[in-house]
């Protein structure tokens, strides 16, 4: 797309989320058109239960200059028209769908988009991978636009300490699609007098990005050697080069990571003990004619299913330094500005006694002196803030009996479930290799801690013994996909329910 002519009206529509600074970005486009010898006029239809609320900004532009030669003033619209928007500035891809969807973008139009994404509720609220394709809103934004320039724009804006506004707002001069020159948008920032280096550095990094230019920093961050590992996680990336298969060597670089960071370099080991044996037979199938998908499945799912989440995890991670600046950042609160953060608990005695010695998380759980004793204190909802000394020293001391957990009874019980599930792999996927990946996959049902944890295991246990029956079939692999599928619908089984009706039914006919 060319440089729109000076001597035409240009129409723009920005479509953001609350909070992404929507408002600010139009404003700024605004501004520079007026400076620059623009009539202009400005709405926003803001959205409803759409996450935070999705709002659309339209500003109309017309040059002055052909208004006075005409004698009278244009007359100009409220809202976008399919078919007639010159730019559209979407804040994520979700919203650079719903632009496509109204017919804004066309092949006059260009289009620039953040990539980043903010989950829907619909999204987050289903119990397996909610997360919508997004790949056909790129295809055919790259289709449609006559010109789509799509970055993480979020994620470069807090990389110079900025904020999405700014970048959108130097891929908008960056795109050279208004007629304007970039120190014109540059001192529309100045001229705020508000944050200005902050937002200067953002419209830079987004200017640079539309221009197709790498930025000095990632530059330099990319001939930055990574790093030498610490002594003690150096033996395992040596063990894991030499007895592993290269296509699965960074999944197993993740899931190492992970249970480093879950526990120790010790527990990472085990890990590479467990998933050794399914690299074995993944090589005596045949499984480099595969690309090793069974090693590469269950190094992927044995590392989640080694970092289940019970009491002494869920008190690591809220305590975290990085959780609470990421609250700060979010909320956007000033040096000085003091942000509290409150937990919602509902402890079970159950949670107790599963960070206790085995013994005696046994003897409590099975006890009705204890149960009764305890329940006087546990099972009922309470709200405990971390940001204060009390409520943080409760939950630091929980993380650090880390060192305790490996003579605990969850760790007992977990790592029995791990072991039977790992030769249930192994029995499956010498069956049928597809059956051995489909079957390492049973990791995504079990999740979470308390009652989720419960349900995901009641699940896996109603497939299994569905699946004692089935495995023989020639749609063993097609049957524990449904059943996987149908499991991850609802939290109260009614899909899954269903689904093994149908499972049994074809059994019964077959």
């Amino acid at each position: 797309m060319t440089q729109l002519s000076k001597d035409r009206s240009i129409n723009i529509a920005i479509i953001a989320m609350g909070g992404q600074g929507g408002g600010v970005l139009s404003k700024w486009i605004l501004d520079l058109a007026e400076t620059q010898g623009y009539m202009a006029q400005y709405t926003s239809v803001p959205g409803v239960a759409q996450r935070t609320g999705a709002t659309i900004y339209y500003i109309e532009l017309f040059p002055a200059h052909l208004a006075e030669q005409a004698g009278r003033k244009p007359v100009l619209a409220l809202t976008p028209i399919p078919g007639d928007v010159d730019i559209v500035i979407a804040s994520e891809m979700m919203e650079a769908g719903r632009a496509l969807v109204r017919g804004f973008v066309t092949d006059k139009t260009t289009l620039l988009a953040s990539d980043h994404r903010d989950y829907a509720i619909v999204e987050k609220q289903e119990m397996g991978d909610g997360r919508r394709e997004l790949d056909n809103v790129r295809r055919l934004s790259e289709k449609s636009a006559c010109k789509f320039i799509c970055f993480d724009m979020d994620t470069a804006a807090r990389s110079v300490g900025s904020v999405i506004s700014s970048v959108l707002f130097g891929a908008l001069a960056g795109a050279n699609a208004l007629p304007f020159e970039r120190s014109d948008f540059e001192k529309t920032i100045e001229d705020t007098k508000k944050a200005v280096e902050a937002n200067l550095r953002g419209f830079a990094l987004g200017f640079e990005r539309a221009q197709g230019q790498i930025p000095v920093e990632e530059i330099q961050a990319a001939k930055e050697p990574s790093g030498q590992p610490s002594p003690a996680v150096a033996p395992l990336l040596q063990r894991m080069k030499a007895d592993f298969p290269g296509h699965a060597q960074y999944l197993i670089t993740e899931g190492m990571k992970k249970l480093v960071d879950y526990q120790d370099p010790a527990y990472a080991d085990l890990y590479l003990d467990r998933l050794a044996k399914i690299a074995a037979l993944d090589k005596e199938l045949g499984g480099e004619k595969r690309s090793w998908a069974l090693t590469k499945s269950m190094a992927r799912y044995l590392a989640l299913a080694m970092a289940y989440d019970d009491t002494i995890r869920v008190a690591d991670l809220k305590v975290r330094a990085s959780r609470f600046e990421r609250f700060r950042d979010e909320v956007k609160a000033d040096e000085g500005q003091i942000v509290d953060v409150s937990e919602y608990l509902h402890p079970r005695l159950e949670e107790l006694c599963d960070i206790l010695p085995a013994g005696l998380g046994n003897h409590l759980l099975n006890s009705r002196f204890w149960r009764a004793f305890f329940g006087r204190f546990m099972g009922k909802g309470r709200r405990i803030t971390t940001t204060r000394l009390p409520g943080f020293l409760l939950f630091y001391t929980l993380s650090s009996l880390k060192g305790m957990r490996r003579g605990s009874l969850r760790y007992k019980k977990e790592a029995a479930r791990i072991e039977a599930w790992v030769g249930k792999v192994m029995e499956a996927a010498r069956l049928d290799y597809d059956l051995g990946c489909e079957m390492a996959g049973m990791q995504r049902l079990i999740k979470g801690y308390s009652g989720t944890h419960e349900r995901g295991l009641t699940n896996v246990a109603r497939i299994m013994t569905a699946y004692e029956d089935f495995k023989g079939r020639d749609d063993a692999v097609e049957s524990l996909k449904t059943l996987k599928s149908a499991a991850l619908k609802d939290e109260e089984g009614v899909a899954l329910q269903a689904a093994l009706d149908h499972v049994g039914s074809t059994r019964s006919a077959a």
